[in-house]
């Protein structure tokens, strides 16, 4: 029984953070790179035009932005990156991170012809958990992913 009552208490938290302003509005917090995204010495490491570093994530953390079938290889994909990146038709979407300084990140999900995704479930959203070791990963979860499947309607902030 106590079991139980921990469920439901925790399943009602999660509900009410998935339909909070604090939850749907995040994304008046999220920025995009600025121009070209230029390689730095590190590895998975790019600059924009603002001197913000955006990391590229690899595709196991890119599995919620991908368009659900293949999609045929454009004829330059992401014009926007400085350097020749593989192209995956199954996983063709790029997502790249940008740490905040209060531990957040901001999201930029890059389609293969160099747009951004901004609108509809898919998009990238402002993640109040940088997902960087298991204390970022949790917090990840527990404030970005959960809320997420629990209400997806964002607020646009285009």
């Amino acid at each position: 029984m106590t079991l139980l009552f921990l469920f439901v208490v925790i399943a009602v938290i999660f509900l009410i953070m998935g339909n909070s302003g604090w939850h749907l509005n995040r994304n008046q917090h999220n920025k995009l790179p600025k121009g070209e995204l230029k390689k730095v010495i590190e590895d998975k490491m790019y600059k924009d035009d603002n001197g913000l570093l955006w990391e590229l994530q690899p595709a196991i953390k890119n599995k919620f932005h991908q368009p659900g079938g293949e999609v045929e290889k454009p004829e330059n994909p992401y014009p926007k990156v400085d350097q020749e990146l593989d192209f995956d038709p199954k996983n063709p979407n790029l997502k790249f991170l940008s740490k905040t300084k209060d531990g957040g990140s901001y999201e930029a999900i890059m389609q293969p012809k160099g747009e951004y995704l901004t609108k509809g479930k898919k998009q990238g959203t402002y993640n109040y958990g940088h997902p960087d070791g298991l204390w970022g990963s949790l917090k990840h979860t527990i404030f970005d992913v959960i809320p997420h499947f629990v209400n997806s309607n964002y607020k646009s902030y285009d």
